[in-house]
């Protein structure tokens, strides 16, 4: 068989081998817990309260049809808006939709090994440009999808998505460029095949994650100016930039389906609004975090929420994690050191990172200038760390590498020492081994470490540069070593976060949770819509049940709970709805009726001891929960004697006057002037409800009357929902505690009607006297318009490649 011959064969099988051996590689790594703990793979945090229920509740959305407005997210949303930043892009999660719903806890290590399985065969298919023997390219696709940044990120299982494919788009965007790098000439040419394909994985990554997109983007533009204004003319320069540009927008129109819906479910998201100011623009909070980065660099990860030497709360949720198995940062050491008479876009890219790793505001360019500190982009210099590692490792045992070694476990080594550092703890009392939380965490840390770290002096400083023949591949005994090392240290660089996550929660925990929400459910009554909410102990169960629910942990609700909560409650939501206890009023409105107290868990429980909300009394235990049933639930679709205004509201104490929002509907001064003269309803001022405070009786009575008056009929669908009036008396508003989201319409008995804002956030709908069917339809704001965009795209695309096809058949 010809060289020519054996290389293209090459270039199929190996692709292959490598995604079935990474693959193969994470199982390894997950393993041992598997042994010990069983499946359901059980890891802790947002991984077990998050990622699970919402596979479960969008696998349950899909097959209900549920692909617009679902009812069982918090008080209720899009699945674009709510699930386009976790999985509704993702292909790993459609995937799932090939099973049934009860082996999704089984998939999701497979899935995240799938998604290792991609990271590494696209790096390896980046790499191999760049190196001569295919086994570095495959040690740098390794090192890229067992780096540390995706093991600190297992329980973030949606991360991965975006950094799977990131090499290829990467890839991409240089293929585009090459049509006119180091052209001389300046004259116009058909990009063709890389200008498609670079829309079309625009297009893709966008869909993806779009926060990650973001940084993406960010990311090739400094990749531009980097490694393309160099060795060419202005005029060159800006045909690129220009290339580049209307192939991003065209890739961008092609998402705009699916990006417009998604950004409409989450514009107004207070979270949007969080910007880097101050002094933080400038300076970190703490010097601590500067450590911690070149910590990030030196040893395996601390895991999320668990940091350990160097620790602040800064980063509890921050994903800092950088490190490349078994080499650390020797391989870039070396390549700094080989090139250090060059001009080297891998360097300068490099450095320009690293400036803007340590200058906040910069570093908060990746997250859209958010004042939370995130080092989520860290995956794409260390694909650019994975391929300098790949190239010095490939020309074996050099100077430059063993320079790079001792710098990497010297970096290391003295974190260790840091942890040996005399301090003083609570009682001022100078004590040793006290400069780390999380101890267990850190020192099996350092012995993963440690391993890798000795391994890497074997393979630098004893292995001899040649042993024996090259075989028929050129590929030599010592490349074999370098690439089964590489194998054997990403195992164990990923075993040990996930050993590190897993066994914050006791085996009995582990049980506890899949018996509770995996493997039963607890029933109630849903005939009629209701709310329910379960204990902090249990975030998200009910999620998982199927019950819609007054407390959800999800960042990507609509704006509109985050006003109602806010202006109605004074509550500040960040990443979840909790209201107090003691809200009874808040619970009668939003139609929530039961309280689910984890019987089995929680050591705080405050219905069982008498001290839950008022009105709600035991119902009955099932699954380990005790039930409690509110006297004071309020169907939905009800009206008031009374309203106020929000400026009137703005001067009471929310918290005091919770009975008060059973007796008074909230509206705008606008709307008040608007609908007044014609309601039924009498104006309250803030005055009135301070001289007439009510009692625990009267807002009894209230309930009662708000009940008297609910819908005889609510059916919710996908596309809004349909509500059968009760005899009114005359002109009024029927509250509904439905988030006042942009793309609600309204018809009562079939005639077109205004929606009112109440509550801040919530709607109600102006009715006359006597019984009415109300229908309450949502279109998706952007599905129109995205659509059309979409189109035009599409349409673009294909005319310019059956015009590409032309030119290419003439020429042949």
């Amino acid at each position: 068989m010809s060289e020519e011959k054996k290389s293209e064969k090459k270039k199929y099988y190996v692709p292959i081998v490598m995604f079935l051996s990474a693959f193969l590689m994470y199982v390894l790594a997950a393993l041992p817990i598997f042994i010990r703990r069983g499946l359901p793979f059980f890891y802790y945090g947002d991984y077990n309260v998050q990622q699970i229920p919402f596979y479960l509740a969008a696998h349950r959305a899909v097959e209900n049809g549920d692909f617009f407005w679902n009812w069982n997210i918090d008080l209720g949303g899009t699945m674009f808006g709510d699930f386009a930043f976790y999985l509704w892009g993702s292909p790993f999660f459609w995937i799932t939709m090939l099973f049934d719903e009860s082996a999704i806890p089984y998939l999701m290590p497979f899935l995240m090994a799938l998604k290792y399985a991609t990271a590494a065969t696209c790096a390896y298919i980046y790499i191999s440009r760049y190196v001569h023997k295919y086994t570095y390219a495959m040690v740098g696709g390794y090192l890229y999808a067992f780096s540390g940044f995706n093991a600190c990120n297992i329980v973030f299982n949606h991360f991965t998505d975006s950094v799977a494919f990131f090499p290829l788009f990467l890839m991409a965007f240089e293929n585009l460029m090459a049509v006119d790098h180091k052209d001389e000439e300046g004259a116009f040419k058909l990009s063709g095949k890389p200008f498609i394909l670079f829309a079309l994985i625009t297009a893709f990554m966008s869909i993806v994650n779009y926060y990650f997109f973001f940084g993406q983007v960010l990311f090739l533009v400094i990749y531009f100016f980097v490694r393309y204004t160099q060795g060419n003319n202005f005029k060159t320069i800006c045909k690129m930039f220009v290339r580049a540009l209307l192939g991003g927008i065209t890739g961008v129109m092609l998402a705009a389906f699916f990006l417009l819906q998604a950004f409409a479910g989450i514009q107004g998201n207070s979270r949007l609004d969080n910007f880097i100011n101050g002094y933080d623009i400038l300076v970190y909070p703490s010097e601590k975090l500067l450590w911690d980065i070149v910590k990030s660099l030196s040893m395996l990860p601390d895991i999320i929420g668990k940091g350990t030497l160097f620790y602040t709360g800064t980063v509890k949720n921050a994903s800092l994690a950088a490190y490349i198995p078994l080499f650390g940062i020797s391989g870039v050491v070396a390549f700094f050191l080989l090139n250090k008479k060059k001009r080297n876009w891998e360097k300068t890219i490099l450095i320009v990172c690293a400036v803007m790793a340590v200058i906040p505001v910069l570093n908060a360019s990746f997250s859209m200038f958010n004042s939370s500190y995130y080092a989520r982009w860290f995956y794409m210099p260390i694909l650019i760390m994975c391929l300098m590692t790949a190239q010095v490792a490939e020309r074996g045992k050099s100077h430059q590498l063993k320079v790079g070694t001792a710098v990497a476990v010297v970096m290391f080594l003295f974190f260790v020492g840091v942890y040996f550092f005399p301090s003083k703890n609570d009682a001022g009392e100078m004590v040793f081994f006290n400069m780390t939380e999380n101890s267990k965490i850190f020192l099996l840390d350092v012995l993963g470490t440690a391993i890798m770290s000795f391994i890497l002096l074997i393979l630098v400083f004893v292995v001899p540069k040649k042993i024996g023949k090259k075989d028929r591949f050129p590929i030599t005994i010592r490349d074999r070593i370098v690439l089964f090392t590489v194998i054997a240290s990403c195992i164990l660089s990923t075993f040990i976060p996930l050993q590190n996550g897993s066994s914050i929660i006791s085996d009995k925990g582990k049980i506890k949770w899949q018996e509770q929400m995996l493997f039963n459910k607890t029933v109630v009554d849903q005939s009629d819509f209701c709310r329910g909410e379960v204990d902090s102990t249990s975030t998200n169960y009910d999620m998982a049940w199927g019950i819609p629910s007054i407390h959800c942990f999800l960042s990507t609700v609509p704006s509109e709970i985050f006003d109602f909560l806010h202006g109605t409650l004074d509550i500040n939501r960040t990443v979840e709805t909790t209201i107090p206890v003691n809200r009874v009023g808040a619970r009668a409105i939003l139609s929530a009726r039961y309280y689910m107290e984890n019987a089995i868990i929680s050591k705080n429980r405050i219905f069982n001891n008498g001290e839950g909300t008022d009105g709600y009394v035991f119902h009955d235990t099932q699954n380990g929960f005790d039930v409690f049933e509110n006297k004071n639930f309020i169907p939905m679709g009800f009206t008031y004697d009374y309203y106020i205004t929000e400026s009137e509201w703005e001067d009471l104490d929310p918290e005091d006057h919770d009975y008060d929002l059973s007796r008074v509907l909230i509206i705008s001064d606008d709307d008040a002037l608007k609908y007044g003269d014609s309601l039924i309803m009498t104006e309250l001022t803030a005055e009135d409800l301070l001289n007439d405070e009510m009692n625990y009786y009267r807002f009894e009575k209230e309930c009662d009357n708000r009940k008297a008056t609910s819908c005889s009929s609510f059916v919710t669908d996908t596309y809004g929902f349909s509500a059968t009036t009760s005899i009114l008396k005359d002109n009024t508003l029927v509250f509904f505690s439905v988030p006042f989201t942009e793309g609600f319409s309204c018809t009562v008995d079939g005639k077109e009607t205004e929606i009112v804002r109440a509550d801040y956030g919530l709607m109600a709908i102006p009715v006359s006297g006597g019984v009415h069917e109300i229908r309450v339809t949502y279109t998706p704001e952007g599905f129109k318009n995205g659509g059309i965009l979409s189109l035009i795209a599409l349409i673009i695309l294909l005319v310019y490649g059956t015009y590409t096809l032309k030119i290419i058949k003439k020429n042949d």
